[in-house]
């Protein structure tokens, strides 16, 4: 395998510019073709050093600057093909050698004639850095894991923006990728795809938005819409058939309900409420009490206890003192209830769900993959609720080879980046010389991964098979377990836990 990063400059302020390798050789990865311990020492050669995309030579001060503006930048790339002795720099742990200066022309391809070459596009640099290099470990340790010598990976730094992404796109075109992995943000994969598809490349995008979706873009995050479906048709099964959605009043709310709709009504069910809320949550008791219909519910009890009183018999003052601990009457419009929000204000919501008479008894909340939050089982309300979720079994294992690389446990995106990166290795073991084209994507068998099973339909939208999980006052529960296969068994790109 090979690593080559593109702009390595860029990435000095928030780790160094080396790309870090999992800690010692006990915790190397077992090739998936082998399913054994990567034994002995890490074989390393130098392809390719100092080599700028702009057309001249420059110092490394002046190169250093024009990787600050996206111009140009560092090249280093590592390969497995040859042992030498390794020369690492200042972090033993690193696959990154000391660069051989001088090279006035790249060397694509020496030494390594039929490997693939991927490119991944994060952001490295800028406000999102951190979780760009997050992704960079995770996809790193993948790398390891399969241990292939029919790929090469090219890293280049979107900087979290639409125009880096631009960028990006046009520095690993240089390096004539087969594949590109990424961007990880929307904006980014609208400005990178169009120049990908000129180039005839297809793009695994590492974005959850279904918008960004097209042939020859394919999205690999989880998104929202494949969940609220999944959740749907759970509720639907289990007779919820009258829906109600509680949102944000925002792009992503607005999707939300549209999707909302499409699946009550694949289901056979009617949503038959909405209520959104600014994003700020400044007004969301306002939202709550629209949504519940609470303050016509309330009047209706108040009006219900005046007549009461007014007869004055002793079965009417029976009632009135049966209704003084209700704080409304009436049926709500609805016996399930989305709300696509996660964090601090989910947890807001909850509270005021419960205050405005929602009741777990009677009203099922319905969530998305961000409710597997332990702190939630502390909410009344929530007793009961279901959520969608990825599979368990391989993400603890994918956890404990992440703490086990890197001393940290991984952020929550971070099995994305795995799996992307074993879908590459994937389509790179494909046929006799690797096959990305989009009938080997779209393979209807579908993949297994980190996050389960999946597959791309030929629009470029994921289908996966998620599971349904409830929250319950001992913790949360599987109640409706994820499928393993669609039509026929998928095909796994793991090494075996």
């Amino acid at each position: 395998m090979a690593i080559m990063l593109l702009n390595s400059a860029n990435f000095s302020d928030h780790k160094s510019n080396q790309t870090t390798r999992p800690r010692g050789e006990e915790h190397a990865m077992r090739p998936i073709d082998v399913r054994s311990v990567f034994m002995g020492p890490l074989s390393l050669v130098i392809l390719v050093a100092a080599l700028s995309l702009s057309a001249c030579k420059t110092t490394q001060q002046n190169t250093d600057e024009a990787a600050a503006e996206g111009d140009g930048g560092e090249t280093l790339v590592v390969a497995a093909d040859e042992t030498i002795e390794p020369a690492f720099t200042e972090d033993p742990d690193s696959i990154v050698i000391d660069p051989i200066t001088g090279l006035d022309e790249p060397a694509y391809g020496v030494g390594a004639p039929l490997a693939k070459r991927v490119a991944l596009l994060l952001p490295l640099s800028g406000a999102r850095a951190g979780l760009g290099h997050d992704l960079l470990d995770a996809a790193t340790l993948a790398i390891f894991d399969i241990g292939s010598d029919k790929m090469e990976l090219v890293v280049a730094d979107t900087q979290g923006t639409a125009d880096g992404a631009a960028q990006a796109i046009h520095q690993v075109l240089a390096a004539e990728p087969d594949l590109v992995v990424g961007p990880l943000f929307a904006h980014g994969v609208r400005a990178a795809a169009p120049i990908a598809q000129q180039a005839g490349i297809n793009m695994i995008a590492l974005s959850s938005d279904l918008t960004v979706a097209q042939q020859g873009v394919y999205v690999l995050g989880l998104a929202p819409e494949d969940q609220i479906h999944r959740v749907v048709a759970h509720a639907a099964n289990q007779g919820h058939l009258r829906f109600a959605v509680l949102a944000p009043q925002s792009i992503y709310g607005q999707r939300m309900a549209v999707a909302m709709e499409e699946a009550v009504a694949r289901y056979g069910g009617q949503v038959t409420a909405h209520a959104f809320y600014n994003p700020d949550g400044l007004d969301i008791a306002d939202a709550v009490q629209e949504l519940t219909a609470y303050p016509t519910r309330q009047a209706d009890l108040e009006a219900q206890i005046a007549e009461l009183r007014q007869r004055g018999d002793e079965i009417s003052l029976a009632a009135i003192e049966r209704l003084e601990d209700t704080e409304a009457v009436g049926v709500r419009a609805f016996d399930a209830l989305l709300v696509p929000e996660s964090g601090t204000l989910l947890r807001q919501l909850a509270g005021y769900l419960g205050y405005y008479d929602v009741n777990p008894a009677q009203t099922r909340l319905l969530g998305l993959a961000s409710w597997n939050d332990p702190t939630l089982i502390r909410e009344p309300v929530m007793n009961g609720a279901w959520f969608t979720s990825t599979p368990d079994t391989s993400r603890d294992w994918f956890a404990d080879r992440f703490v086990g690389a890197y001393d940290s446990e991984p952020i929550r995106l971070a099995t994305l980046a795995y799996d992307a990166m074993a879908l590459a290795a994937a389509l790179t073991s494909t046929g006799s010389g690797g096959d990305f084209s989009e009938r080997a994507i779209t393979d209807w068998r579908g993949f297994v991964g980190v996050d389960g099973l999946f597959r791309f339909e030929d629009d470029g939208k994921p289908e996966r098979g998620l599971a349904v999980m409830e929250i319950s006052a001992n913790g949360v529960i599987v109640v409706d377990p994820a499928p393993t296969a669609f039509d026929t068994p998928a095909v796994s790109m793991l090494v075996a836990p």
